[in-house]
């Protein structure tokens, strides 16, 4: 009885830092909660004839592409967002407090060198506007070289929670979901709570993990739920 309590009482904290966890898809939301049903409240969590994965693709009533989809959404990367960046001519204005304006007829990124995160740059053809972007432009190269690279800005959520072959299970994700044969981890770690803040971003806060414990591929049920502190073994 006293097991049951501290089972219900760990899927409570579980739930409740995944509802605090504001910027988490709602997919990727649905599969953590699933998974930590299933290893701690799912009644027929005891029985062994019944690996977890796919009781948790029952419980989701998902299909294998679903699954998978949901490992390749949370894959932690860098994704830029163009629909951010600022349309038509960035160069000033010399007399009104405002951007040109006027369609690009060129553009190029910077990276900026805290970050390795970038911005586009574009410039009309007036011959002032493509001169105030050559500076820039120039400075952009450089930043290249001098930028480590991105931090990411999405996915790493689901290794917040469970302690598993995240990396093996991210790249099969993304080859047949993305089509991305050449996702690699990031050098910052698989883990949101592993990356560096970033300014105007509120910091991840680690959770201590579930052990998802598998066997040829598969996860399958450890004897008991088995929390891991957040750094990992």
């Amino acid at each position: 009885m006293s097991d049951d309590r501290d089972t219900m009482l760990r899927y409570d904290q579980l739930a409740s830092r995944v509802y605090e966890e504001r910027r988490m898809p709602s997919k990727t939301r649905d599969l953590i909660l699933a998974l930590g049903w299933v290893t701690l409240r799912d009644p027929r969590r005891h029985d062994p004839a019944r690996g977890l994965w796919p009781r948790t693709q029952e419980v989701l009533n998902a299909d294998n592409r679903q699954m998978w989809t949901y490992l390749a959404d949370d894959a932690p990367r860098y994704a830029h967002d163009w629909h951010a960046d600022p349309k038509g001519c960035q160069a000033p204005m010399v007399r009104v407090d405002r951007l040109c304006g006027r369609s690009t007829m060129y553009s190029f990124s910077e990276s900026d060198v805290a970050t390795g995160r970038f911005q586009i740059w574009g410039f009309c053809s007036r011959p002032r506007c493509q001169a105030y972007g050559k500076g820039i432009e120039e400075r952009a190269q450089r930043s290249h070289k001098q930028a480590p690279p991105a931090i990411p800005n999405v996915g790493g959520l689901l290794p917040l929670f469970f302690d598993w072959s995240w990396e093996s299970k991210y790249r099969k994700a993304m080859e047949l979901i993305k089509h991305d044969s050449s996702w690699e981890p990031p050098t910052y770690g698989l883990s949101a709570d592993e990356w560096p803040t970033v300014a105007g971003e509120e910091p991840v806060h680690a959770f201590p993990k579930l052990r998802l414990v598998s066997s040829h591929g598969e996860i399958v049920k450890p004897s008991g739920p088995q929390l891991v502190s957040a750094g990992g073994e």
